[in-house]
Parts: C-alpha cells; structure tokens; sequence
C-alpha cells in the first residue's frame, strides 16, 4: 500500500515538472523536461495502473419510469445523433417486466409488508426505491395521485398501498387482476370518432363535497354482492363487474358516473367498459370505497341504493302543476304493467317500493324536484319530497294523483302513502 501511495506521488510529481519544463522559455529547460519524460515512461512513472479497470459497457439499459411517447423521443434523439444504431428503422420494444410495480421509502414499514406479501406468494415484481431520487417521486405521484409509500401498479395501473394489495390478496382479486392483463384501449375508434373526453379519477374528498352540496351524483358499485352486504355509498347502484356489460343499456349514458370496487381495480376496468360503450362521462373512485371509509365518510346498506334509472321522456310543466297531470299522466298509463299480487316482508318489499319509486321519479325531477323513502310501516309508506316541491301548491296533487296512485296500483298490499312534511302541524 506504501508503495502504491509513493508512486502515485511520484507520477504527480513528475507530471508537475513535465509540465512546467514545457511551458519554460528557456530551451535548456525544455530539452531536460523531455528528457525527464522519456526516462519515467521507461521507468514506468508515466502512469498510474488502476486497481479495478473500468469493465467495457455491455449496452444494458436501466427500467426507467417513462411515457411510451418520451420513450419514442429519446430513441429518435439517440438514432440522429448516432448514438445508437436503429435496428431495421424501428425503435426497440420495451423489456419485459413483472406485472406488479412497488414503489416504495425506505424505512416505511408498510412498503416492508408489502414487499414480504409479494415474496411470500411467490408473485414475481419490480422494486423502486426512490427515497433520494425526487425527480422518480415525483412521477409516481403524478401516475397515482398519491404521495405515500409504496405505491403499487399492476399492469400499469395503480391499487394503492399496502392496505389495498392486501385486501385484493385476500380476496383472489390480487392474481385475477395479473392474469387478466393490461387494458387495452379500443383501438377500432379514431380520435375523431370519440365523441366525449372524460375525467379520469375524482378522490374522495371531491366526491364527499359534491354529496354535501346536493349534487346529483351517480355512483356505480362494481364488487362482488357478499362485498354490498359489508356497506355502500348511499345512493350507489350495485352491479357486479362481470354482469356490467349485459346492463349498460340500464344506465344513463350521457350522466357523469362515478365507478368504485374496493381500491380502485375493478372500476378502473369497468371505467374502460363505460368508455368503450360511448358513455359521456366516466370517472374513477381513487383509492375506492376503502379510502372512503378510511376518510371517516359514511356508508350505507344495500337497501338504500338506487336502481338504474329508466329513461323515460322528459316532461316540462307549469311549476304550480303537478307533474303527474296531463301529458304525464298519459304517459304513466300507458306504461302500467300487470300487478303481482305476492305479498312481499323485508327487504324485498323495500327493493319493491324503490323500483316503483324510481318509475315515478323522472316525472317529479323533470320540475326541479325528488323522492326519498324515509318508511314502511305496515301498508303506509312514508316518503319525502325535496327540491322544488317544497311550498309548491301541487305537491299534495303530486303526491296522491301521481306517486300513491302507481304505488297502491303496483303493489296492492300498500294502501296508502304519507309525507311529513305535508301533514298540518300539530
């Protein structure tokens, strides 16, 4: 080691002096420094010999977290510059990597438990660290909207974190999600043909303050039924990912739908479908009804949910009219089906009166106003009427003539139909 340090000195030395006699204006100098070069480089004092040779550059490549379109440009940059050889003037495919993508803090103990999950069902990923890399942070946040540790892709797109992957591990939804593959895109439409641009994902902050100020909100529930029964959104219509392309047609295509499954897998899926069936307006729950609840919102049971909603012809009257006289009228007569007689208990009666509900309930928004089941007691239904008719003459008209009337008509256990708000004081 002694000797090494001593040469390394003597080398530097030597080239110090080298240098100096070259720069000489005296000749005599400049001839003895040339001189001194010629007896180090036989000596051996013209160099210093690394330990450890730099190995020559195999052409490997680093994983970088890039869009496909910088990709193309980076490739394109390389080849005009000859920096790379093009290979039959096409840019080189992307390597080949696990399906599942963990970006993770070191130190973060649920990026360790995630990482452990993953080795213990034996699922093969990439791991990226990008605790001092700002500049990799940062793209993850903005691919999935969150700034903890870790974040996880499958295929692309994200689940979550730690809590996330385990619920979908537990539940089977974790391998389905890998063996499905990537989405794919309707490739059969040009830019041109897409009739709308649609939002990609709402969080649930946005989506709770919507709620609170009395948006109309269309929520879509895309999880298993044993998932329902655990709670849902209030308000959300309920349908299975797998029977959701049989029932498009039951919903409102030019509504703004927020679709969610448990993190955010599923309706990222069921998102696409909506899309491909031309809906207007699609967007995707972040982090799902488990960020919901983890925000401390409120869920509710599958009762309370709306159905799809029938689309049935808008009908404009006069605001001190009911909606229900008339052309409107009309309309409900025609469209009257033949009366089941099977006397219903429970839940099923529940689901009875809010389809019944849901017929009737175009006509009363159609002039600014709604429904809500608030009871069943008996053969007395109890309900309540909001926006508009509320202080609007017709409302009693409304209610007797138009909302009593198919509900006693199409169940015929249901005798008669109440409303709070209505009844005289006292």
């Amino acid at each position: 080691m002694i000797r090494t340090l001593l040469h390394r000195i003597s080398v530097k030395t030597l080239d110090a002096v080298s240098e100096k006699a070259e720069q000489s204006n005296v000749p005599a100098v400049q001839k003895a420094g040339a001189a001194l070069d010629k007896v180090r480089g036989v000596v051996g004092l013209d160099r210093i010999d690394t330990r450890s040779p730099m190995p020559p550059w195999q052409g490997q490549k680093p994983d970088q977290p890039m869009w496909q379109s910088d990709r193309d440009k980076l490739y394109k940059h390389q080849v005009d510059r000859g920096i790379i050889d093009p290979a039959e003037g096409e840019a080189p495919q992307t390597p080949e990597v696990p399906a599942i993508k963990v970006y993770y803090r070191r130190g973060c103990p649920y990026s360790r438990a995630a990482l452990e999950l993953l080795k213990q069902r034996d699922l093969a990923f990439a791991e990226f660290d990008y605790t001092d890399d700002a500049s990799l942070k940062s793209w993850v946040k903005l691919k999935t909207g969150r700034g903890t540790s870790p974040q996880i892709l499958v295929h692309e797109q994200p689940i979550g974190g730690y809590d996330q992957l385990r619920e979908l591990d537990l539940s089977g939804e974790l391998q389905q999600l890998i063996d499905a593959g990537p989405i794919e895109e309707d490739s059969s439409k040009s830019a041109d043909e897409t009739p709308h641009e649609t939002p990609g994902v709402i969080d649930v902050e946005e989506l709770a303050a919507r709620i609170a100020e009395g948006q109309r909100v269309h929520l879509l529930d895309v999880r298993r039924p044993d998932e329902w029964a655990t709670g849902i959104i209030e308000g959300a219509v309920c349908i299975e990912l797998q029977q959701l392309g049989d029932k498009t047609d039951d919903l409102d295509d030019q509504a703004v739908w927020v679709v969610y499954c448990a993190s955010g897998g599923r309706s990222a899926r069921a998102q696409a479908l909506l899309q491909s069936r031309d809906f207007a307006s699609v967007v995707n729950l972040q982090g799902g009804i488990t960020a919901w609840r983890a925000a401390g919102h409120a869920v509710a049971k599958p009762g309370a949910t709306k159905r799809p909603s029938i689309k049935l012809p808008v009908i404009r009257q006069h605001p001190e009219r009911s909606p229900f006289e008339a052309e409107a009228m009309a309309i409900l007569e025609a469209g009257e089906q033949p009366v089941d007689t099977t006397v219903l208990e429970g839940e099923a009666l529940v689901a009875r009166v809010l389809e019944v509900l849901d017929e009737v309930r175009p006509m009363v928004q159609a002039d600014g106003g709604d429904i809500r089941l608030l009871d069943i007691a008996g053969d007395i239904v109890s309900v309540e009427l909001t926006g508009n008719c509320i202080g609007c003459p017709s409302s009693q008209a409304t209610l007797r003539q138009g909302i009593e009337r198919r509900l006693v008509s199409r169940i015929p256990q249901i005798k008669g139909i109440r409303s709070p708000q209505l009844e005289p004081a006292g």
